[in-house]
């Protein structure tokens, strides 16, 4: 799986990026009102800090470069990918799939933003990876208390959210802002029961 990323990228000759570690079937929507299926990693240009997948039309020979074709967030409204198809590379196969389970990827100007923690603060990704095993929190990219303007992820804007929270606080002095997100939507849903 992460081979066939690794030639890829060699073919197009993507130099300055990275990719993430899986590859997954998404449904992409783009602005022409078209959805199409793209079997990708999320990638990351380290110049630009644009993500983008990449469609891979078979019409073409492997050594043509119209073969791959990059999608960017703001050729699309959003992408998702189905939770219920237990993992990547699903969408090909002819096994009876289980009731979709949508997870979206809202489009912004440079990433498709994936809500990965709910809570007082909900969190958001760009990495299309869902909180748990392979997600790295290193991904998040925006941040919202309750039904606020969604904010981009730093220190300075959770130290604003968290404020009241000095569990959560300790955390942010400790570089772990992942952790201080958690707390803090755990202290509020606590308080919240009594």
């Amino acid at each position: 799986m992460r081979l066939q990323s690794q030639m890829m990228m060699q073919t197009m000759n993507m130099r300055h990026v990275a990719a993430t570690e899986l590859e997954y079937d998404f449904e992409v929507f783009l602005r022409d009102g078209t959805k199409i299926e793209v079997t990708s990693a999320m990638y990351t240009d380290s110049v630009t800090k644009r993500h983008f997948i990449v469609l891979i039309d078979k019409k073409y020979k492997k050594s043509d470069t119209n073969r791959y074709k990059k999608i960017y967030p703001i050729q699309t409204l959003y992408i998702q990918r189905n939770l219920a198809m237990n993992g990547p590379g699903l969408i090909h196969n002819n096994i009876k799939p289980p009731p979709p389970v949508y997870y979206k990827g809202a489009a912004n100007d440079s990433c498709w933003m994936f809500k990965v923690i709910s809570g007082a603060i909900n969190a958001y990704s760009f990495s299309g990876q869902e909180d748990g095993t392979y997600f790295n929190e290193t991904s998040i990219v925006a941040i919202q208390l309750n039904n606020g303007p969604i904010l981009n992820f730093n220190e300075e804007n959770l130290k604003l959210m968290v404020a009241s929270d000095i569990n959560a606080l300790e955390a942010i002095g400790k570089k772990n802002y992942y952790k201080a997100i958690k707390r803090y939507n755990k202290d509020i849903e606590k308080a919240s029961k009594k």
